[in-house]
């Protein structure tokens, strides 16, 4: 069984740089209407232990199972079938996921919704009349045939909640030659409330310009306009209000989320994509409340035997309020809640959220199980699957992460992420000299990179254990790193063990540098050590030969 070999050689520090990923705060607190009472304050996670399901004793996933639900998932991968796919797909090791839950959300996730390309093809030739016969028809489906009562608000997600500027005009022809088509006044509202949330940016409010501000409040008026006249038209549109609790959050406060959610609930109370809107705009951040989320889940579960996908929602609160997306990797028992918290079926955002965390913390068993999920329910996201697929190889899977890879690259041959994880694939194959092929290849796509050159310095120091070319390698990285204590690790390591002159005034540079923690300050001793060691050596040689 192979361990991780990611990272500088003969360390153990995780990561040569970090990227902060910001958070969104907006300006106004949310209520949650015909749910709880108004948040007075905004809430933060609870101490571990208050909530009842933290406070049971959750489980690790051991490499034992690990390795047999990979054996299951890559199963279940190989069926052309993506419904039979994801229903014959392993739970995570040890949970209890609700079977009536899982297939409600196998048929929600794989049912085949016309691509956007195709919708926006009919507005383009002004084909407004069987854009509207479509539409009409999943609206009759969503009433009356309980596998398609998602369907109509899942399409118009995909379709029309995005903030492309070539949709707007399409859109304002829809409404101009059907004035009195609640679709098309839905879908131009849906599509404003993407386009503000786009001019808002994604930084804390108080980073955000003001002029970004009024270009979200501009473009969110207008999505009212044409949400309030859509729901007018017909109540029976749903992904209207869905927009509406997105347009309170975002922008037109409490009030009008209120009152946005009371009509949403009123006109579909067993709807996934309202309640899964309000489960996120309840959130403490947001100025909601943990308790208004419970309550939410639970109103929602009422619903569940008309829309079983409703099961998921619970979830939610739970997950948040263990505070899943924490850059913290060491506070105690934090791994062992995610047999808890995924204990019962979670959506994909949730899971693809736990595969990110425990990647980043190098929890891999964790990591590799909840990333399957999140492709079990989500199997075209591209950025989860390479990110699996790297991990794959840890789990001495690399001829699957090669198979991966290879279709990823089918599409996009010169992206260097893909290009380097089919290295990081042929390594685990212990194929070193097309591994250093693309390690090379990656660095000519992205050559600041210094990920690839730290998996191309390992694959020279530890794979083919060619020294030549790892201090070629280290020479240039010491032009461009100088001021990375790593690099000079590596220049120890290489000196230590080829061995090369050199090895005191490295140490000696090193110190002067570097010697500023507790783990480099190991790492500074070590390499003395190592220098006392080599001259011992070489005094000892000196001895014998009489010089």
């Amino acid at each position: 069984m192979k361990s991780t070999r990611r990272g500088w050689p003969m360390l153990a520090f995780v990561a040569v740089g970090s990227a902060a990923v910001m958070g969104v705060a907006m300006p106004t607190g949310l209520l949650a209407a015909q749910v709880s009472s108004p948040a007075k304050k905004v809430e933060k996670p609870l101490p571990d232990g208050e909530h009842p399901s933290l406070a049971v004793k959750g489980h690790l996933f051991d490499r034992q199972s690990v390795y047999a639900f990979l054996t299951t998932a890559k199963q279940a991968e190989a069926m052309a079938d993506p419904l039979q796919r994801c229903l014959k797909y392993p739970d995570p090791p040890g949970s209890h996921w609700s079977a009536v839950a899982v297939e409600a959300y196998c048929r929600y996730r794989t049912h085949q919704v016309a691509p956007f390309e195709e919708v926006r093809s009919l507005l383009q030739r002004g084909e407004f009349d069987e854009l509207e016969r479509r539409l009409a028809s999943l609206l009759q489906d969503k009433l009356n045939k309980p596998d398609m009562r998602n369907v109509l608000d899942h399409s118009f997600e995909r379709w029309f909640a995005r903030s492309d500027l070539e949709l707007r005009p399409l859109l304002e022809n829809w409404k101009h030659a059907k004035s009195q088509s609640a679709f098309a006044y839905a879908a131009s509202g849906i599509s404003y409330v993407a386009m503000a949330q786009q001019a808002r940016g994604g930084q804390y409010i108080k980073d955000t310009p003001a002029s970004n501000i009024e270009a979200m409040d501009r473009l969110i008026a207008l999505a009212d306009v044409d949400l309030r006249h859509a729901v007018e038209l017909d109540s029976r549109v749903t992904p209207a209000y869905v927009a509406m609790i997105r347009a309170g959050r975002y922008s037109l406060g409490d009030a009008y989320l209120e009152k946005a959610a009371g009509a949403a609930l009123r006109a579909d109370p067993a709807n996934f994509a309202i309640y899964d809107e309000l489960m996120w705009a309840l959130q403490p951040k947001w100025g909601g409340s943990l308790k208004q989320m419970t309550l939410l889940g639970k109103q929602a579960i009422k619903h569940a035997g008309e829309n079983p996908v409703l099961l998921l929602l619970p979830e939610k609160e739970l997950a948040y309020e263990a505070d899943l997306d924490s850059d913290d990797c060491t506070k105690p028992g934090r791994w062992d809640q995610f047999s808890v918290i995924f204990d019962q079926a979670a959506v994909t955002s949730q899971l693809l959220d736990a595969g990110t965390a425990a990647a980043r913390c190098g929890q891999l068993e964790l990591s590799v199980v909840y990333y399957s999920e999140a492709l079990r329910f989500y199997p075209e996201d591209d950025d989860t699957r390479v990110a699996r697929a790297n991990q794959l190889s840890d789990f001495d899977e690399s001829a699957w992460a090669l198979k991966e890879i290879g279709h990823l690259l089918l599409q996009k041959p010169h992206e260097a992420r893909y290009v380097f994880a089919r290295g990081y694939a042929y390594e685990g194959l212990n194929d070193y000299t097309n591994a250093e092929k693309d390690y090379l290849a990656a660095l000519a796509l992205d050559p600041g990179n210094q990920t690839i050159y730290a998996q191309l310095a390992g694959l020279y120091v530890n794979d083919m254990h060619d020294w030549e070319k790892a201090w070629k390698l280290d020479e240039r990285l010491v032009e461009l790193y100088p001021n990375e204590p790593y690099v000079w690790l590596l220049r120890a390591h290489i000196q230590q063990e080829q061995p090369r002159p050199g090895l005191k005034d490295t140490a000696d540079y090193f110190q002067a540098h570097f010697d500023k923690s507790p783990e480099l300050h190991q790492a500074l001793l070590k390499m003395r050590a190592a220098q006392a060691l080599q001259e011992g050596k070489a005094h000892a040689a000196a001895k014998a030969t009489g010089q």
